[in-house]
Formats: structure tokens, C-alpha cells, sequence
């Protein structure tokens, strides 16, 4: 009776309630505390602050807390298409499952693959970053600190994922409560100096500003890693969607309540707002992680500050790559599991719980992308670039759910016109975010990502033709 009911319920495209089981081996160990915290350490929130964030404020100026706003606003509606899919699909594999169930197997492939060049790359990016202000701050040896992050973080991702979810429940506990107490102290010290006529002389375009928020919106989009975690969450139909909106909210509004705060502290030390603004741009540079909200951290705490904000550094860097790693490798075990790459990727280490040889081809390809960017690029530029082309990736994978939504909801769209507006609006912002990043990054770098979208094309194509 339970196999014909499964049999049955997997063969009937019509319903738009089924739920995918975990039939891949894979145990349901989390929790919605344990899923909400891997998502926040995802995000990495002190990290992305001091660096996305300053890519925020390099880009918007004293802008940077509406773009912050503006990036949380496209994170949570995109958000929000996840939330009403993970209600649906509850299999490991995030949006490659989705795409690769409710539009075709050909878009499936194609989004496993956006989405390895997304996680992978996001990951590299927070490990040069955490390395990079570690070595500008404390100087601290470059290469020391990225091996030892990429290190740690590897050995976690093949121990499994209840190791690392548990690291990720007393980091990001720590990370919430440093990241208010900051914003907190530097308003009070400051006598709450909120001048909001950001206007006035701030000469940004309206491309400038995209891109700011494009960088913002990557602040709080840890979400983004736990969805290939859902055939490994108890109650995943209802945990994974609580998870993803409160996450979102936590993160963003905290970076916006936090960038708000900084401009508070740094218009309290400048004698009037186009000084504040000179001093931004003349700071923040694509030579050194010289981030104008570190130098204020420095001038209202001064070096009680450094232990605390090296813990958090060391700290994010870690967790900021795994919550990457571990997205990736449930990517590749998927796409395994599915027969669209080789099956060893799909094997379970069954006292982890962890299919660990999917863990350990993402560990290198995280640990080859860092390693290969920092020797071409300065630490701050490869951040950067690995920044942009992660989060243009994103959004493109983000695309693709918002589509599937459309997709299902359109075969009953009287009773589901919310969602099809929802996922419309989801796509109208993704595709002016993506618009602002083309413009914005180097056409060398985007060509990169170009080309491997290509390979994922020709990929889903011979991969059709063989089964065909």
C-alpha cells in the first residue's frame, strides 16, 4: 500500500500539493533552529557587511543603507517563490529539483550546473574576503589565513552535516548578537546623528545604484543554501519556508539597521554631509580592503574592537564557505542520484549521513577557484569579481524557480493568481538586477560565466541524446 500510494503520487503531474519524498537515502537530522542558523551563517552577516556592504557603499555612497533596503526587497519577493516551492518539493537538491521537475530535465541539468558556478564561486569569495581584511587589518599572512579557512571548512563539509550544523547554530548566535550591539553602540555614541537628505550631491546613476544593490542583495541571501539541504530537514514542507522568509528579514534589515548606524557615526565626525561623502570615496578604493566601516569601528571603540572582529572574521570565513560547500556537493549528489553525473557522487557515508565524495569534489573546486583568483587578482578585486559573478549567477537560478512557479501555478491560475503576480514581480526584479550587473562587470569576467553556461547547455544536450 506505501509503495503504490508513493508510485502513485509521483505519477500525477496535476497535483499541485504533491511532495517529492527523500527516497535517496539521505536522513531528515534538522531542525527549523539548526536550518535557520546554517542559512544566517550562510550569509556570513559580519563578513558580507565589512565587505559586500562595502561594495555597497563604494558604489551608493551614503545610498547604502536604501540599497540595502532596496536588496533585501529583491532577495525576500524571490524569496518568497522559494518559500511556495520548497512547500511543494521537499527532495534534496533545491532549484536544480525544482526546474529539473516542474519545467524539463534539459533545465534541470542547465540550472545544476548555474547553481554549481553560484555556490562555488560565492563560497571563494567569502574565503578571500574573511582572508583579505584579516591580512589588511592584523596583518596576518594572506596565504596562511585562506589555507587555513579552506582547510577547516573542508574537513567539516566531509564530516557531515550535523557537525556543521551545530558550529553554525553557536557562530551565527554570536554573529546576530555582535552585529546589534555594533549597530546599537555606534548609534548611542553618535547621539543618533540620522541626516536621511542622501540625495543631495551624491551624483550616483541609476546603474551605479543597481549595482549596489545587486551587492546588497547579497548580503542576505544565505537562504540560497539551505534549500538543497530540504531532503535533510525534518518537516522540510513547512521548516524550509519558516527558515527562508526569517532568515531574509533577519539579515537584511540587521545590514540596513547596521550601514544606517555607520552613517549616523560617520556624519557625527565630518563637518557636513559632502565631506562625509568625500571621505567615503577617497577611502573605499579597488586597491585595499580599506572599508570606511571598519576605520569608524576603529574610531568610536579603537582596539577593544580587533579581538572580537578577528573571531568574527575567522569565524565567518569558515562558515560563509561551508554553508556554500555543503549546498554544492547536495547539488552534485542530485544531479547523481537523477543519472545525470556519475553515480560515485551519489554514494552515502551511512555513519555521517553525508554523501562524501560529492563533498569532497566541491571542497576542491572551492579550494581551486580560491586559489586560482587570488593569484590573478589582488584579494580585494578577486572578491569583487567572484562577488559579481556569483550573485549574477544567482539571480539567474533564481529566474528559473520563479518560472517554475509560473509554470505550475498557470494550470489553475484562478486559484493560484497570486502566486503566477508573485513570481512575475520576482521576475522583473531579477531580470533588472541582472540587466545592472552585465552593464557594470567587465565583459572579460561575465564572458567566463557565459561560457560556462554554454557547457551546461551542451551538456543537457548530449545527456538528452543519450538517453534518447
Amino acid at each position: 500500500m506505501v509503495l503504490l500510494k508513493m508510485v502513485t503520487t509521483r505519477s500525477s503531474p496535476s497535483d499541485e500539493r504533491r511532495q517529492y519524498s527523500n527516497s535517496s537515502g539521505l536522513r531528515r537530522v534538522l531542525s527549523f533552529r539548526e536550518v535557520f542558523f546554517a542559512s544566517l551563517g550562510g550569509q556570513s552577516p559580519f563578513l558580507s557587511i565589512t565587505t559586500y556592504g562595502t561594495a555597497t557603499i563604494l558604489y551608493a555612497g551614503l545610498l547604502a543603507p536604501l540599497a540595502a533596503l532596496i536588496g533585501t526587497l529583491i532577495v525576500l519577493v524571490n524569496g518568497l517563490v522559494v518559500y511556495k516551492l520548497s512547500q511543494r518539493i521537499t527532495k534534496t537538491g533545491g532549484y536544480y529539483t525544482y526546474a529539473n521537475h516542474l519545467i524539463s530535465h534539459r533545465v534541470g541539468i542547465v540550472t545544476g550546473f548555474v547553481y554549481l558556478f553560484y555556490s562555488i564561486l560565492y563560497g571563494s569569495a567569502y574565503a578571500i574576503g574573511a582572508a583579505g581584511i584579516t591580512w589588511f587589518l592584523f596583518h596576518i599572512n594572506f596565504t596562511y589565513t585562506l589555507t587555513v579557512l579552506l582547510v577547516v571548512q573542508a574537513v567539516l563539509a566531509i564530516l557531515g552535516i550535523k557537525p556543521s550544523a551545530r558550529y553554525a547554530v553557536f557562530a551565527g548566535s554570536l554573529e546576530l548578537g555582535i552585529l546589534v550591539a555594533i549597530g546599537a553602540i555606534l548609534l548611542y555614541l553618535s547621539h543618533f546623528n540620522l541626516n536621511l537628505n542622501l540625495i543631495n550631491g551624491q551624483g550616483v546613476s541609476l546603474s551605479q545604484f543597481g549595482y549596489a544593490a545587486l551587492f546588497a542583495a547579497a548580503i542576505p541571501t544565505g537562504y540560497g543554501t539551505i534549500t538543497p539541504l530540504s531532503g535533510e530537514t525534518r518537516m522540510a514542507s513547512k521548516t524550509i519556508p519558516r527558515a527562508i522568509v526569517a532568515v531574509i528579514l533577519a539579515g537584511g534589515l540587521l545590514a540596513a539597521f547596521d550601514l544606517l548606524a555607520f552613517n549616523s557615526a560617520g556624519l557625527a565626525l565630518f563637518s557636513s554631509f559632502s565631506s562625509f561623502e568625500e571621505f567615503i570615496r577617497s577611502m573605499v578604493s579597488l586597491k585595499s580592503f580599506n572599508s570606511p566601516v571598519l576605520y569608524l569601528l576603529h574610531r568610536y571603540l579603537g582596539i577593544f574592537i580587533d579581538v572580537p572582529v578577528l573571531l568574527a572574521l575567522i569565524n565567518d570565513g569558515v562558515l560563509g564557505v561551508l554553508a556554500y560547500n555543503l549546498a554544492s556537493s547536495r547539488v552534485l549528489y542530485a544531479m547523481s542520484i537523477d543519472g545525470w553525473l556519475p553515480k560515485p557522487l551519489s554514494y552515502i557515508n551511512v555513519n555521517t549521513n553525508n554523501p562524501t565524495l560529492a563533498a569532497l569534489v566541491s571542497s576542491v573546486g572551492v579550494i581551486l577557484v580560491s586559489v586560482l583568483a587570488s593569484s590573478l587578482l589582488s584579494p580585494l578585486m578577486a572578491f569583487l569579481v567572484l562577488g559579481a559573478l556569483s550573485t549574477t549567477a544567482g539571480l539567474i537560478v533564481h529566474v528559473v524557480s520563479d518560472v517554475s512557479l509560473i509554470r505550475i501555478s498557470a494550470r489553475r491560475v484562478k486559484r493560484y493568481l497570486g502566486q503566477v503576480i508573485l513570481a512575475s514581480s520576482a521576475l522583473a526584479l531579477a531580470a533588472y538586477s541582472i540587466t545592472s550587473a552585465v552593464v557594470s562587470t567587465n565583459p572579460v569576467f561575465m564572458e567566463l560565466f557565459l561560457g560556462w553556461l554554454i557547457i551546461g547547455f551542451i551538456y543537457a544536450e548530449a545527456q538528452s541524446i543519450i538517453r534518447e
